[in-house]
């Protein structure tokens, strides 16, 4: 049996003629057709033959795959240029023969170039990077209250741990992007119909533990680099050795799936490929045109990584928080109505 060579690198890469770069995005995103403006792919394509899309160490690589094989590379290829529709095919380069071939969901990964394929006609826009994911939660005092309690209310314990006390509620989608792109979002990585849904609703929430907030769909992944003395279980940080569940790899559910409220597996496919990002983004793609997420330019209740407090004198976004807080109350309620009606008119 030969022995899989981990000391190698492992590259992503897309031909440039498949992809077509974004336009400037306007100043403030306020509305729906604003955001599609900003989150609709242009005219142009990058200068170059191709894009190294990702990059790194191939023994990093298995790591973070684990039992998925080269499924995980070709899931990942799919969430970064066609996240909706998964039209493209992944290729692997081999030397030997000169030539690219295809790779099959069960093959290991390899110190090789991987490309992404796309149907001869088929234009994408690459998925946009976040630059604050992981950043924001919902903090325990102010309007955001309001959201963390309907978010331990719904869950009633942390997805991971399974501990209801201390608690956080995680913004699965960074608040600061605003409830118009976080609605483009939601449909491209959950295909599911496009609901009037802003980050005030509990779909773009989850009840965890501040220390295991790198999660996957159903199986938590860990991100930092470790201390070679230490390991991050799903309890926090520990020195070796610890009896305490290792986070990477953990697997968890929601506590409560029969709802209908909670967030869908397409959103955590979202943060996960943001996670990915950071670790092994190469600087062909981050460095394209207008590739970021743009930002709401107002502090909001919940940057837990800004300093000071939450009074209405340092969070001047406090009208647009309670706004949501009141649309959304006043939605339910429609719904609620709806379904009363709804089931009146089926009893007459």
């Amino acid at each position: 049996m030969q022995l899989l060579d981990l000391t190698g690198i492992l590259e992503l890469r897309v031909n440039s003629p498949s992809v077509r770069l974004y336009p400037v995005a306007p100043p403030m995103i306020s509305d729906d057709i604003l955001a599609a403006t900003a989150m609709t792919p242009g005219a142009n394509s990058p200068s170059t033959p191709s894009i190294c899309l990702l990059r790194g160490p191939l023994d990093d690589f298995v790591r973070y795959s684990r039992q998925e094989a080269s499924k995980w590379l070709i899931d990942l290829a799919h969430d970064i240029c066609d996240p909706a529709d998964h039209r493209g095919s992944l290729l692997v380069w081999k030397e030997p023969r000169q030539q690219w071939r295809p790779v099959a969901t069960t093959d290991p990964l390899t110190a090789s170039i991987y490309r992404y394929d796309l149907p001869v006609g088929i234009m994408v826009g690459l998925s946009k990077i976040s630059q604050r994911v992981g950043k924001s939660i919902t903090t325990a005092t102010g309007n955001a209250s309001t959201m963390a309690d309907r978010v331990k209310g719904r869950d009633g314990q942390c997805w991971v741990t399974a501990i209801d006390d201390p608690i956080v509620n995680s913004h699965i989608f960074p608040k600061r992007m605003g409830d118009h792109v976080g609605r483009i979002v939601f449909r491209t990585f959950t295909s599911l119909p496009l609901p009037q849904i802003s980050q005030s609703t509990t779909k773009f929430l989850a009840c965890v533990v501040e220390d295991a907030r790198y999660m996957n769909n159903y199986e938590c992944h860990m991100f930092s680099i470790e201390p070679a003395n230490m390991e991050y279980t799903i309890f926090g940080r520990f020195r070796r050795p610890t009896a305490h569940p290792a986070i990477h790899g953990h697997h968890t559910s929601p506590p409560q799936p029969q709802l209908n409220n909670v967030p869908p597996p397409g959103l955590f496919r979202w943060h996960y490929l943001q996670c990915v990002l950071k670790r092994f983004v190469h600087d062909d793609y981050k460095n394209l045109e207008n590739i970021n997420f743009s930002e709401l330019p107002l502090r909001m209740e919940g940057d837990s990584d800004d300093d000071g407090t939450d009074s209405e004198a340092e969070w001047p976004s406090l009208a647009l928080d309670l706004g949501r807080v009141v649309e959304n109350s006043l939605e339910e309620r429609e719904e609620r109505h709806q379904a009363v009606a709804t089931w009146i008119s089926k009893t007459m």
